[in-house]
């Protein structure tokens, strides 16, 4: 049997969530490698080298790719992050854990990922390059846009909407019927009863929205207008 070579974008967490449904899964699929763009060629990263930078993707014969790049701090940018791989959309798989639970009836987007003991109920469109963690519940009939993330043990009632890169936080509870922006963000734990507009961080029982203190809000325009360096304006770059 043909092995198909799979190399990973991002050393992350994900990436070995990645691996384990890989070795879950067996043949014909063989992870070979991993894209990061801060870590050093020829290093390795859970016994798999680091072939490369992101931007090197496309230059790789012969093997296929998944992302693994979807974290709170980078979902608003993941979908941007891919593209600027130059890769093909073909070249992208999906991978769907041997203990997860899709309906025949639900449909799984090009690049995406889901985890072991996931439920995707009937009628589920879940769009390219998605992320599942373990355990996600995800109700009949929702409608997940490309590049969204749903960390462990979040449960989305049926009829929900998310849109486009939005990120919903471990063991977050969402009811039936609402719709979640593009690139917004749910807390972890949190529960939300409301709609929740494009770009909002929601958090807490019930959701509501985050409020940044008026020191954080000041620094990050200070960052924006080119008064903050080093440090502080890499971490607050990542909000």
């Amino acid at each position: 049997m043909n092995r198909r070579r799979i190399v990973i974008l991002g050393a992350s967490g994900n990436a070995l969530d990645i691996l384990d449904i890989i070795d879950a899964l067996g043949a014909p699929w063989e992870a070979t490698g991993v894209l990061d763009d801060r870590r050093d060629k020829g290093s390795k990263f859970a016994d798999l080298p680091i072939v490369g930078s992101l931007a090197e993707a496309a230059a790789l014969a012969d093997v296929v790719f998944i992302n693994g790049i979807a974290s709170e701090r980078t979902h608003r940018r993941k979908l941007g992050i891919i593209a600027g791989t130059g890769l093909d959309a073909a070249r992208f798989i999906t991978l769907i854990h041997p203990l997860a639970a899709v309906s025949r009836r639900a449909a799984i987007g090009n690049g995406s990922c889901i985890g072991p003991g996931c439920a995707v109920s009937g009628q589920v469109e879940i769009g390219a390059h998605s992320w599942l963690g373990s355990h996600v519940v995800i109700g009949h009939e929702c409608v997940l846009g490309a590049g969204v993330t749903v960390a462990p043990s979040a449960t989305l009632a049926g009829g929900v909407t998310l849109g486009a890169q939005a990120y919903v936080g471990t063991g977050a509870m969402l009811r039936p019927g609402i719709t979640v922006g593009e690139g917004a963000l749910i807390g972890m734990g949190a529960v939300v009863l409301r709609d929740v507009p494009a770009g909002m961080v929601v958090v807490g029982n019930p959701a509501r929205p985050l409020v940044r203190s008026i020191a954080q809000c000041g620094a990050t325009d200070q960052m924006r207008h080119g008064r903050v360096g080093g440090a502080a304006a890499s971490a607050l770059s990542q909000e």
